[in-house]
């Protein structure tokens, strides 16, 4: 899923770009929560166990230095949820995954509210984030 979003989102970025949309986009460097000394396959398996779940409607992510994301995950306490956590996770190397993160509307629940951002909450998403990892012995640095 995440190579074909790799494929397919920049086109659609192109497309949507000039009336205000967007497919794609920049990490802020206030959503870095830390860095994981796992392989991917293994950090993907931690996410799972803390309930989050891939999240293939999600825009491209694109970190600063130009690494495309490695997929978007995401935690709700129900499918209705009114809020999410988002979770979007960058390869460094291959034994270390950075980690992003923000609380946001569920698309779900509020499709318009999630793609125009309100109520886009990096803060907590990093503070809930970090307090997960930490709950789940998923050792962390922040660089």
């Amino acid at each position: 899923m995440t190579r074909m979003r790799r494929r397919v989102l920049p086109t659609v970025h192109r497309i949507k770009e000039p009336f205000g949309g967007f497919a794609q986009c920049t990490m802020d460097p206030s959503e870095y929560v830390g860095t994981v000394g796992r392989e991917l396959s293994e950090f993907r398996a931690d996410l799972q166990a803390m309930e989050f779940a891939p999240e293939p409607i999600a825009s491209l992510k694109v970190h600063g230095d130009g690494r495309l994301s490695a997929g978007s995950w995401v935690r709700r306490p129900s499918p209705l949820a009114k809020w999410q956590l988002h979770v979007t996770i960058f390869q460094d190397g291959h034994d270390a995954i950075d980690v992003f993160a923000h609380r946001e509307y569920s698309w779900l629940r509020h499709p318009y509210k999630h793609y125009t951002s309100e109520g886009w909450d990096t803060t907590s998403g990093v503070e809930r984030m970090r307090s997960l990892l930490s709950d789940h012995g998923v050792a962390f640095r922040i660089d």
